[in-house]
């Protein structure tokens, strides 16, 4: 599988450039009768549903071309949703005043930090918590970040 990851990364990542993207995560499973192909794309402003069908039919093309999957596959490209954690310090940047509860090295796991995203400054990002305090955090150091939604 993960050769078959890899390999669809290698024909996704010129896909999605082309059309104003980026390839934030991809999954394959197995699933009666064939294969369940995930792209999860981004923008720094938000992707859109043209978009995603843009690079489904153009990976889809190539995916038929390359002969990549021999058997029946399904494929799915898609945003990765608010319930997916924050992979890419791209990410951040559209989701500055938005809430966060987030994980690092050297803190607890079952105790996620809680704060709002102020700023990226390079690769460090700015928290405040509720109680004011403001929290820099290097993104390399991150184990799992999630934006929280409001309700």
């Amino acid at each position: 599988m993960t050769e078959i990851r890899e390999k669809l990364k290698e024909l996704l990542v010129p896909i999605a450039e082309s059309a104003g993207a980026f390839v934030v995560d991809i999954a394959v499973r197995n699933e009666r009768g064939g294969k369940l192909l995930q792209a999860f794309i981004d923008t720094d402003k938000g992707v859109t549903i043209e978009q995603c069908a843009e690079i489904s039919r153009e990976l889809a093309r190539q995916l038929d071309l390359s002969n990549l999957i021999p058997t029946s596959y399904r494929l799915e490209v898609s945003s990765p949703g608010t319930d997916k954690p924050i992979r890419l310090l791209r990410q951040y940047g559209k989701n500055v005043g938005r809430r966060f509860r987030l994980s690092w090295e050297g803190t607890d796991p079952q105790k996620p930090f809680r704060g709002t995203l102020k700023d990226v400054k390079g690769e460090q990002l700015v928290f405040e918590t509720d109680a004011g305090e403001v929290v820099s955090i290097d993104f390399s150091k991150i184990v799992e970040s999630k934006v929280e939604l409001p309700w």
